[in-house]
């Protein structure tokens, strides 16, 4: 009867170690829970290209540094000692429209500050394809003599240094502005001619002026200045720009940059002895528009 008892009871142990082991084997191979979301971060640096379309639309305006000058630009100019019915002024404040293509490089670094805003720093620099040109036609001689000045304007390239102030609208969604430094490369320059037929115009001459110039037939240019030259102003935008992934995002922005006013001297080319040439100043405005795409890759 013992012995019997005594296997009974190491059957029994062995069946209930059998069951835990199954139990437990039953448990090792159920799923792990899974792991939380992952939320996305815009902290970092990053770099990429940009490439869109830059247009403007700015006055030129003119200015006389002497008198002979000031009677050509306000239409009151006494030809050789007469006068002449007609005349009218040069059109002042006309209008340069500048439009070409815009694209480069960019890079910066962003700090998200918390769920919903992003501080940046950016820096950019793109070429640039803007040009205009434009003109302004008055009666100097009515029926005899009209004057033209023609003014052109072109951006070779800018570059900007910004901030940047975001708000996530999504974990992936920034809504953004900003505002800085801005430089470029623009080249002004303007022409003054006359239409008539091929002869001497010694204006200024006789009128005991101490300043001339002289026109030497149609179309030929008698005044002409220009400036290339870098400079400095500001900017201030904003845009949209999508995190695609941990490494990759998408924007399109807005920019308005000024660099400020250039005055361009425009000179005459020809002079009688004993004055000097007479000249009037163009004074170009650089203010343009941006839009552009861009792809950046975050570290």
């Amino acid at each position: 009867m013992r012995s019997k008892l005594i296997s009974s009871l190491a059957g029994a142990a062995f069946t209930f170690a059998a069951s835990g082991f199954a139990f437990a084997a039953d448990m090792a191979v159920k799923a792990p829970p899974p792991a939380p979301a992952r939320v996305p971060t815009w902290t970092g640096f990053y770099g990429g290209i940009q490439v869109g379309g830059a247009w403007s639309d700015e006055a030129v305006n003119l200015s006389p540094n002497d008198a002979v000058a000031a009677a050509l630009l306000s239409g009151s100019f006494a030809a050789l000692g007469g006068s002449s019915p007609g005349q009218k002024p040069l059109p002042n404040g006309f209008r340069i429209s500048q439009s070409g293509a815009v694209g480069g490089f960019e890079a910066g670094y962003n700090w998200q500050a918390g769920l919903n805003w992003l501080l940046g720093l950016e820096a950019d620099f793109s070429f640039s394809g803007m040009n205009g040109r434009a003109s302004g036609t008055s009666n100097l001689l009515a029926g005899v003599i009209t004057q033209t000045i023609t003014a052109e304007q072109r951006t070779d390239w800018y570059g900007t240094v910004r901030g940047r102030l975001g708000w996530l609208a999504t974990p992936n969604l920034l809504l953004f502005g900003t505002g800085g430094f801005a430089y470029g490369r623009v080249v002004d320059s303007a022409n003054y001619a006359l239409s008539a037929n091929p002869a001497i115009f010694p204006f200024g001459v006789g009128l005991n002026f101490p300043f001339s110039f002289i026109c030497t037939g149609s179309g030929v240019t008698c005044f002409a200045g220009s400036s290339s030259a870098i400079r400095t102003g500001w900017t201030a935008g904003g845009g949209v720009e999508w995190l695609v992934d941990q490494h990759w995002s998408a924007k399109i922005e807005y920019q308005f940059v000024d660099l400020g006013t250039e005055t361009v001297r425009v000179t005459a080319i020809s002079n009688f002895l004993g004055t000097a040439p007479a000249s009037f100043n163009a004074a170009f405005h650089d203010r343009f528009n941006v839009v552009r795409l861009g792809l950046n890759y975050r570290f």
